[in-house]
């Protein structure tokens, strides 16, 4: 294990064997930019892939003084079989093989209320937010069968609630992570293949300002309804992620573990 601080205080940090390849997709939002951020604390090859925010990443890298010899940007738009496949196959090319893939790519392409939906922003939701993550873990699992590896599939929390009244088809192809989890988890088993899946509730990015256009007034009628009462932070949705990349996580497969601090209790 590692050592970082918290808000001031020393707190352990999972560490991951060294020389392991870690691939995130969506490594640019707010999420990914900590799970990055966490990552390059062990001594890992680590593919960080974006879809239009390049930039961000760079900066990350810069900034936080990361081993950026250690750390490759793919981009890729990833609403495709094809394109899901040719970013692991071109990791995979880099790194020499793939031990973790990180699924953190994926999003609202139109929030539009589900009366008014057509059927291209239905297919456009539920490729980009389970076709895609489907084929990259297919994929990845390809290459982990000889070694044993990890995934990570990030689901969300109101999935289990019925989703949101203008992102019923994001809700929907997230509710079938739940699925997808623990049908990949019992194939990789026999490979020493984990599988599981996060779903965050509500969290402090800008997923909510950007793409469903809410207010700091509706942000914070929304943070009122947590039982914590307040949103989740990118860095407690990562730790976790970490956690199940690393060993302290070696006896952990077909979960979906909710962050949600307690929402719909």
């Amino acid at each position: 294990m590692t050592f970082s601080t918290v808000k001031g205080v020393w707190v352990n940090i999972p560490r991951l064997k060294t020389g392991k390849r870690v691939l995130i997709t969506g490594a640019s939002g707010g999420i990914g930019c900590e799970t990055l951020r966490l990552f390059a604390q062990s001594d890992v090859l680590i593919g960080a892939h974006h879809f239009t925010n390049g930039d961000s990443l760079s900066r990350l890298i810069e900034e936080r003084s990361l081993k950026a010899s250690r750390i490759q940007i793919f981009q890729s738009d990833l609403t495709t079989s094809r394109s899901s496949q040719d970013l692991i196959n071109a990791f995979v090319a880099w790194a020499g093989g793939i031990d973790v893939l990180v699924q953190l790519s994926g999003g609202i392409c139109h929030p539009t209320p589900w009366d008014e939906l057509t059927e291209a922003e239905w297919r456009a939701d539920i490729d980009l937010n389970l076709t895609a993550p489907f084929f990259l873990a297919q994929t990845a699992m390809k290459h982990m069968r000889a070694t044993g590896g990890k995934i990570i599939l990030t689901s969300t929390a109101s999935a289990r609630h019925g989703g949101g009244r203008t992102s019923m088809a994001y809700g929907i192809a997230k509710a079938g992570f739940e699925c997808l989890t623990k049908g990949l988890a019992h194939e990789g088993a026999p490979f020493k293949i984990l599988v599981n899946a996060i779903c965050p509730g509500f969290i402090n990015t800008t997923f909510h300002t950007k793409r469903m256009y809410r207010t700091s007034e509706d942000l914070q009628r929304r943070a009122e309804l947590v039982p914590l009462k307040r949103a989740g932070t990118p860095s407690e949705v990562a730790g976790m992620i970490v956690f199940l990349a690393s060993s302290w996580g070696d006896f952990i497969t077909g979960e979906c573990i909710s962050i949600s601090g307690g929402d719909w209790l």
